[in-house]
């Protein structure tokens, strides 16, 4: 089966006509919780981010910052994926060809290997080292507003 193949049949799902039968203030339901997901993730990030570059919270330790953050990306990223398939299981067959649908996945994939890996060790540091903590800033936030701009342009491509 084919992902185009694929995409059909989870649009032709008994929920995806049944989500589609929704009043259409679901959709601008789940679209407000999409972005509310996406605003806790990326100010998450963005403090976290802030303060590895020097720029803001300076005061306050990276590891502290980390843990008052870590659970707003969570469930920020949580909020997103849950109101994402429901965005997309009705319209799935729409999303194939759209080069910003998949560059948004990429993205994601990327945004998220670098948290679980790169970002979490520098975090986790006690005194991390200020060239690498630049950069894992810059990473972060320009991997997650990558998401968030190439999620954006789905919907005028």
């Amino acid at each position: 089966m084919s992902i185009l193949e694929l995409f059909n049949s989870i649009q032709t799902s008994a929920l995806a006509r049944f989500i589609g039968s929704l009043n259409h203030l679901y959709c601008a339901f789940m679209e407000l919780v999409h972005i509310t997901g996406m605003l806790m993730l990326l100010s998450s990030l963005l403090l976290t981010s802030l303060n590895l570059l020097g720029l803001g919270l300076s005061n306050v330790p990276i590891q502290v910052l980390k843990q008052s953050t870590f659970r707003l990306f969570w469930w920020g990223l949580g909020l997103l994926i849950l109101s994402g398939l429901f965005i997309f299981i009705p319209a799935a067959s729409s999303y194939y060809p759209n080069d910003f649908f998949w560059a948004k996945f990429i993205l994601i994939g990327l945004g998220l290997l670098t948290y679980l890996t790169l970002y979490r060790t520098v975090t986790n540091a006690v005194k991390p080292d200020k060239w690498l903590a630049n950069i894992t800033g810059v990473l972060v936030l320009s991997l997650w507003l990558g998401v968030a701009f190439a999620g954006r342009f789905i919907g005028f491509f």
